[in-house]
């Protein structure tokens, strides 16, 4: 089918118009413009399955030369969801090719084929191919829009290998990229819930205030209000809130596989509360004190202390004659939301 062919049955539909304008602006070789239209016709509106690959394949493909490659990725990258499943792989793959030349470009397309292998179960495989990206959204210098979708892949990347504590980070850093209003609300509910899961799970992850203090939370204070409560019971070192609140969190299956670590990591941020909370001149603390505050028998708060030494939560010493800890310091980075 011809170019022309196409275009008019195209406005024989019900987007006309905008199929009019497009015919000028390819007659007349505006290809900026053509540009401008084509990007908004593939991202508004409802399109029939196989329209919007038929529309690349017989119309854009005519032209994709003299497009931008950051705008043909961003086309390319809609059509592709209308691409079948079995051939998008080598689609965006192909597109690739017509972008290598434009870092943004390659990274926002190399990002989706990521995804994809990761969805194939190519796992292994992408792990290189998040080294390779990485190198080149380094070199940009400067945050851009594709830093989200490097993160946003890298985070996928981690969630399958069970890695909570990089999952945390790179989906943070995801969310810094981007604008939460582009999410749907189911998305925003998905994002917080494993976000917030990795942060309980992650034992490396102890500081909770840059996601209590994300609006992306605020999804779900009713859809799941029993997980907002344990990650504020958390960075309380609440551990009768967290007693409380095990009939909820029980039930999700990561969580209670990890019953033993999550009421030690609550312990080492109740310590680290009871530090922060102390005067300075106030801070030798006798282990039944202590043992109080975290529910944890005497004889393990010496084994309970030198980890939180260990990890760099607090800093001081412990007089195993005098039963009596004595801390100087609670790392205050952690505390930084308002509780």
């Amino acid at each position: 089918m011809t170019v022309q062919t196409f275009i008019s049955l195209q406005k024989a539909g019900s987007r006309s118009q905008e199929w009019i304008e497009m015919e000028d602006y390819y007659n007349r070789k505006l290809w900026h413009q053509l540009t401008l239209a084509v990007l908004k016709y593939v991202k508004t509106g409802d399109h029939n399955p196989g329209h919007l690959s038929e529309v690349h394949k017989t119309f854009v493909s005519d032209f994709d030369h003299r497009i931008s490659s950051l705008a043909l990725s961003s086309i390319g990258l809609i059509v592709a969801e209308d691409i079948p499943a079995a051939e998008r792989l080598e689609f965006l793959e192909n597109l690739l090719k017509k972008v290598s030349n434009h870092p943004e470009a390659k990274i926002k397309i190399m990002a989706k084929t990521g995804s994809l292998r990761i969805d194939q179960g190519q796992v292994e495989e992408v792990q290189e191919l998040i080294k390779e990206l990485e190198e080149l959204v380094n070199s940009l210098g400067e945050i851009t829009p594709v830093h989200g979708a490097f993160y946003e892949l890298s985070a996928k990347f981690y969630k399958v290998k069970g890695d909570y504590n990089s999952f945390y980070r790179d989906s943070l850093r995801y969310l810094g990229c981007i604008d939460l209003a582009d999410l749907t609300s189911k998305q925003k509910q998905e994002h917080a819930f494993h976000i917030g899961l990795s942060a309980l799970l992650g034992d490396k992850v102890y500081n909770f205030g840059e996601l209590l203090a994300h609006p992306l939370l605020e999804s779900l204070k009713i859809a799941c209000p029993w997980i907002v409560e344990l990650l504020l019971a958390f960075n309380r070192g609440d551990m009768n809130k967290l007693e409380q609140l095990q009939p909820q969190w029980s039930q999700q299956p990561d969580l209670a596989r990890n019953e033993v670590a999550l009421k030690q990591k609550c312990a080492l941020l109740g310590l680290m509360e009871l530090t922060f909370n102390r005067a300075s001149s106030s801070r030798s603390i006798p282990f039944s004190e202590v043992a109080a505050a975290v529910k944890l028998p005497v004889d393990e708060v010496e084994l309970l202390v030198m980890k939180a030494i260990s990890l760099n939560l607090v800093r001081g010493s412990i007089d195993e004659c005098d039963k009596v800890v004595n801390l100087t310091w609670s790392n205050q980075e952690y505390w930084t939301y308002l509780r």
